[in-house]
């Protein structure tokens, strides 16, 4: 996997990861989606899973995300948008982990209501909650 471009206005103290973990196709469509948001572009990658034993592949790929804490409701609101334009998705888990390495579990499901999520969301990243 190559490393995301980390963005010259991104300080490097402010830099960490978020991960989503899907499946292959929907991995890559979810990392178009936030290339072409210019926010994220550049800042998005997607980690294959490597075969399991016997040559059994893996189901899941990961979507990676570097993402400064300021962003992340962004980043949020991103994934509410591709969840209500796929057909058959209703949620993703995205885990964001700080740059002290505190993780937040984030659960986008399209059935949330949007402004109250990402409110949810800046909150609990102020706070250092583990799950919005």
């Amino acid at each position: 996997m190559s490393s995301p471009r980390r963005y010259a206005s991104m300080p490097e103290e402010q830099e960490a990861q978020a991960r989503i973990h899907l499946t292959e196709s929907d991995a890559h469509a979810l990392s178009a989606w936030l290339n072409r948001a210019g926010h994220f572009r550049g800042l998005v990658d997607v980690s294959s899973c490597v075969p399991g034993r016997g040559g059994s592949t893996c189901m899941v790929d990961v979507v990676i995300v570097l993402v400064g804490s300021r962003m992340l409701a962004l980043l949020v609101s991103k994934i509410y948008d591709w969840i209500t334009v796929q057909r058959g998705a209703t949620s993703v888990t995205a885990t964001y982990t700080s740059p002290g390495g505190r993780p937040l579990e984030i659960e986008v499901d399209r059935s949330d209501d949007r402004s109250q999520l990402i409110d949810r969301v800046r909150r609990l990243a102020e706070s250092g909650e583990a799950r919005a």
